[in-house]
């Protein structure tokens, strides 16, 4: 079985492993600890989350490409990965951007007080608003009933962006606030939520 090798709160990570179910991908979701997997250098020489490994000579990262490699498993995904759709593809390259300045903005604050960069801050909170005000002006087709990897990536980065405090979106972005109110029941959704961030049975 492929082995999904992942963190407990990555957004990158969470992505992929919501594709797979979205797909009916079978893959062992195996979450590490990144930053003493010294073992992850002989997979991926970045040592970076997600990495899919195949076999034992064989892994695959980032992110997207383990999105599109689940996708090529399953006749008919041209839905969820519609190869010709530029704007979807763009769509989704946005949210992974948003991912990647909401990752650095969170990054940057976790350090004491006096080592903050508080201009790289600023410039991260710059990017998060206008790929927020993109993506609501997408609203129309992301808020959709069948599932797609824009889609899914949105709602992704969305649920990080509360789960980490990095913006107060919902006013600047109401369709995808009221949107997202329901689409966080998607089973791949509810099954891949940040562990920090599960109700407690």
């Amino acid at each position: 079985m492929m082995t999904l090798l992942n963190g407990p709160n990555t957004p990158f990570g969470r992505l992929a492993w919501a594709a797979a179910l979205e797909l009916g991908i079978e893959v062992e979701n195996r979450v590490i600890d990144v930053y003493n997997a010294e073992f992850l250098d002989a997979f991926n020489p970045l040592r970076q989350i997600p990495t899919l490994v195949l076999d034992d000579k064989l892994a695959l990262f980032d992110s997207r490409v383990i999105c599109m490699y689940f996708a090529s498993l399953r006749a008919g995904a041209d839905g969820f990965i519609p190869q010709a759709d530029w704007a979807v593809q763009s769509r989704w390259s946005l949210a992974v951007g948003l991912m990647e300045a909401s990752v650095a903005r969170t990054m940057e604050m976790r350090r004491p007080p006096s080592e903050r960069n508080m201009a790289a801050v600023a410039g991260h909170d710059q990017r998060v608003a206008r790929a927020i005000s993109a993506l609501e002006q997408a609203a129309d087709e992301i808020c959709v009933k069948d599932a797609r990897i824009d889609q899914l990536a949105t709602a992704v980065v969305l649920e990080y962006i509360d789960f980490r405090s990095v913006s107060d979106w919902r006013g600047n972005a109401p369709r995808l606030a009221g949107w997202l109110e329901s689409e966080t029941a998607r089973p791949s959704l509810a099954v891949t939520r940040p562990y920090d961030n599960r109700p407690v049975a």
